[in-house]
């Protein structure tokens, strides 16, 4: 097989398909995700006398197996981190089973964030880890668990480039992003590395790849993939939990586990009742969208069966991933009005903080609001600011006059969508936001008047990024957050083990990826774009070998 040499990659073309990919497969999901709050009502889910949810307790234990089968090492969930976890494991020999509720391994997103990596390294990027560290910190409120960033960050770079081994084998195309905020306020560090299935590649995925990458190299390695056999139970003998229980078309099989059992089941976003109780920001305000992939799939199993063993929940409310790609890609900094026409934020800010406060306005979304200069105001401001949304899909090193080249093609598709507008005059446009015209006009003349003395008084959004909407033709561009997951899960400690209601390891029991707590509280930090996928790898890599004997998970 061909394979594509990093140093060989042409940027320009490559962000192209990237962001293709990416977009086509996140518009299929915007299309067939479940919408998890859609039909949500104000209801909470109901307690019991003890103020227990019903998914809380547990259930009497399952005794009528129809079959039992051993194994060394079983890991719950074939997404990323369960096959990451997988594949490292039984390449260091462990005997290894994968159980999966569906009929495939699952994947998302568009690449994984990393600390370190010999990609970075070759082109002179360099992360600012003391930033990092604290601005993660920081967008977590101070309440993530701060040895397993420390983790994160100590170990990115080995299992970042075991899985870039992979890529390269199996011939991907392999891209840095340099879609990162330059703001000394909102710092993001690069470091977001894009792999894609190339053409003549024998990978099945056009989006990211990462896990089918370490899907095929586990099953390489001896490891047992068993699909559609959804895990309902744990097995507890003497506080060791030592198998699961699943469903399958002959009845429950039973899977003992002589290493260890690995919770890597995703999250809850597809469970509205887990939602409203664990994380109701994603059902707040009538918010209706969820983009998590695969859709209906992630319902909090995970988490219950943990909980049902001792296993303890991380501080809530859990924190959530929302990213303003509901609507269209591209934003910017501009002017955002929501509904009525009215300006209600500092548009210069993180894709969590644009998605939770438009989230608080009517119908859950806003409109980004510019004229006909949209392409200098955007290229002026990249070396001060940017990010998701904000910046392109255009790689690393690239030149910032390269980010409007690819919006220039989608703005048009957006409003062949119906979804952004482009009109002669802002009375025009504001009859299709279906906003009151004058209401528009105050606020555009109130935010052009603040452009030109230099001082948003309003907001205080920085002065780089006040850019006036005075000359047609004038865009107004639909903006809403979607729900891709909750990061928030069970309390590990530094070796992945859950913890009891004491703080001690229950022996036996590991748990990765979104079923995973602690390593996010409040609020995602994306000052490390990808960090989710990052970790998932990370820390999948690092338990894998440690429980097949191939060193410490530290």
């Amino acid at each position: 097989m061909e394979q594509v040499s990093r140093r060989a990659f042409v940027a320009s073309a490559g962000a192209a398909a990237v962001a293709a990919a990416v977009g086509s497969t996140m518009a299929a999901a915007a299309e067939t995700a479940s919408a998890a709050a859609s039909s949500a009502s104000d209801d909470a889910p109901r307690r019991d006398a003890q103020g227990r949810y019903e998914w809380e307790v547990a259930p009497d234990p399952i005794t009528d197996v129809a079959r039992t089968v051993d194994t060394d090492i079983l890991v719950i969930g074939a997404g990323l981190s369960g096959c990451a976890c997988a594949c490292a494991a039984a390449e260091a020999g462990g005997k290894v089973t994968v159980v999966e509720k569906t009929s495939s391994w699952n994947g998302r997103g568009g690449g994984f964030g990393a600390i370190n990596s010999r990609y970075m390294e070759e082109q002179g990027i360099v992360v600012d880890k003391v930033n990092a560290k604290q601005h993660w910190i920081a967008q977590c409120a101070s309440r993530a668990n701060e040895d397993l960033i420390v983790e994160f960050f100590n170990n990115s770079e080995q299992a970042s480039n075991w899985l870039l081994d992979k890529a390269e084998k199996h011939g991907c195309t392999i891209m840095i992003g340099a879609f990162y905020s330059h703001d000394d306020v909102y710092a993001e560090q690069p470091g977001y590395h894009m792999v894609m299935a190339s053409e003549g590649s024998d990978l099945e995925s056009k989006q990211f790849a990462g896990t089918e990458l370490c899907y095929l190299d586990a099953v390489d390695a001896g490891a047992q993939f068993v699909f559609d056999s959804p895990a309902v139970q744990l097995v507890t003998e003497g506080g060791k939990v030592v198998g699961c229980v699943c469903e399958a078309e002959e009845g429950y099989v039973r899977y003992n586990a002589s290493k260890g059992v690995v919770l890597a089941a995703g999250d809850i976003g597809g469970n509205l009742d887990m939602c409203k109780a664990y994380a109701p920001i994603c059902v707040k305000y009538g918010f209706p969208r969820s983009q998590y992939l695969p859709a209906g799939a992630n319902t909090g199993d995970g988490h219950k069966m943990g909980m049902w063993a001792g296993a303890q929940l991380q501080d809530l409310p859990l924190p959530t991933m929302m990213h303003p790609q509901a609507f269209c890609w591209f934003h910017g900094p501009f002017l955002f009005v929501n509904d009525e026409g009215r300006r209600f934020m500092c548009e210069d800010t993180w894709v969590q903080g644009k998605s939770l406060a438009i989230n608080r306005q009517p119908n859950g979304e806003a409109w980004s609001v510019f004229d006909a200069n949209w392409e200098t105001d955007l290229v002026n401001g990249l070396p001060y600011g940017g990010g998701m949304f904000w910046d392109s899909f255009r790689a690393y090193g690239s030149d910032p006059s390269e980010a409007p080249k690819y919006f220039e093609t989608q703005i048009p598709k957006y409003i062949e969508q119906g979804i952004a507008f482009q009109e002669d005059t802002l009375e025009a446009l504001a009859g299709d936001i279906g906003c009151d015209p004058d209401t528009l006009a105050a606020t555009v003349d109130r935010y052009n008047s603040m452009c030109d003395a230099g001082e948003d008084t309003d907001y205080y959004k920085k002065p780089v990024f006040l850019t006036p909407v005075r000359q047609g033709p004038f865009y107004a561009l639909k903006v809403g957050p979607a729900l891709l997951t909750v990061t928030g899960g069970l309390k590990v400690n530094a070796d992945f083990q859950c913890l009891d209601a004491d703080g001690e390891g229950i022996d036996g029991l590991y748990a990765l990826g979104n079923c995973m707590g602690d390593v996010t509280a409040v609020d995602y930090p994306i000052n490390v774009a990808g960090n989710s996928h990052g970790r998932c790898i990370t820390f999948g890599y690092m338990l894998g070998r440690a429980l097949a004997g191939a060193g410490a998970a530290k």
